[in-house]
């Protein structure tokens, strides 16, 4: 009968030992652990959501008293309209329509904070977007009046004001028809608003640069 050499059996023991070690050492290195989680971020929104209009005839004073609204002697003659950008909310859109000189009106305007975290108003601007308004120049900070030869528009603004959400911010667009209005003339203009994060200074300028 074939035996086998002790010292041989002890050789392949210690083989079969090694490679089992071998194989552990393998499994634990190569055994990888994944955590996997979500960060929901907030959202940075701001939105026109209404004008009111009043006409009145005491420019360039507000209209103070019951006399002071209205046009002039009575006359239900021009027609002032606004709404929102559908594409761009920050933007807000004024049509000025068979108006005449001296016709004069008072919107209380509002931004609303639509998001889920507080911004601050950085900037604010008026631009004139109808060919026929002509010469028109930019001026002020917190009172901005852009001044055309046909039309005149002021708009008091909040810039550094911090909106928080569901809040929102309200201003003031006054326009005034000058005496070298056309007839039978539509003029239109916009309102900007510029916004950034809370805790990111920026100036006008930069807010206006940066956004879309």
């Amino acid at each position: 009968m074939r035996t086998h050499s002790p010292v041989l059996l002890v050789a392949v023991l210690l083989l079969a030992l090694a490679a089992a070690t071998l194989g552990l050492g393998y499994a634990h290195w190569t055994w990888v652990l994944t955590d996997e989680g979500t960060v929901q971020t907030g959202a940075f929104e701001g939105a026109w959501t209404w004008a009111s209009c009043t006409e009145f005839n005491s420019w360039p004073d507000p209209p103070m008293s019951p006399g002071d609204f209205g046009e002039a002697e009575g006359k239900e003659v021009g027609s002032t309209t606004s709404y929102p950008d559908p594409d761009d909310p920050s933007i807000m859109h004024m049509i000025v329509d068979n108006a005449y000189p001296s016709y004069a009106v008072d919107c209380q305007v509002h931004f609303h904070n639509t998001g889920t975290i507080p911004w601050i108003i950085r900037g604010t601007t008026i631009v004139p977007t109808s060919a026929n308004l002509e010469n028109c120049t930019l001026s002020g900070n917190q009172m901005k009046t852009l001044t055309c030869d046909e039309l005149t528009v002021g708009y008091a603004d909040g810039i550094g004001s911090q909106i928080d959400p569901g809040d929102g911010s309200a201003g003031s667009v006054t326009l005034h028809v000058e005496q070298l209005a056309d007839p039978e003339s539509t003029y239109e203009f916009q309102v900007r608003i510029c916004v950034s994060n809370w805790n990111e200074p920026l100036s006008a300028a930069e807010c206006f640069a940066l956004s879309p």
